[in-house]
C-alpha cells in the first residue's frame, strides 16, 4: 500500500479551525516555529492542514527547538 500525505499552509487560525469543523478534525497545537509562532494543525485521513498564527506563541519556548511538523506523525499535540 503507498501512503500518501496531503500538507497545506492556510493562511489563518480561524480558516484551519472552518477547514477542521468542515472535515470533522479537531486541531492540534504543534509548536513554535523559528520565528516563535506557534503552529496549530488538523487533520483528516491524509489530509493535513496546518496555520502558523500572526502573534507570538504563547508558551515557553522548548529548549531544543524542534520542527513543528515532525510532531504531525506523533498522534498527540506537544
Amino acid at each position: 500500500m503507498n501512503r500518501v500525505c496531503d500538507i497545506a499552509e492556510l493562511p489563518t487560525l480561524a480558516d484551519l479551525a472552518a477547514w477542521a469543523r468542515g472535515h470533522g478534525a479537531g486541531l492540534r497545537y504543534l509548536g513554535p516555529n523559528l520565528e516563535g509562532r506557534a503552529v496549530c494543525a488538523a487533520t483528516r485521513g491524509h489530509l493535513t492542514r496546518v496555520a502558523v498564527t500572526s502573534r507570538p506563541d504563547p508558551h515557553r519556548p522548548p529548549l531544543v527547538w524542534t520542527s513543528p511538523l515532525e510532531h504531525l506523525g506523533k498522534g498527540t499535540a506537544t
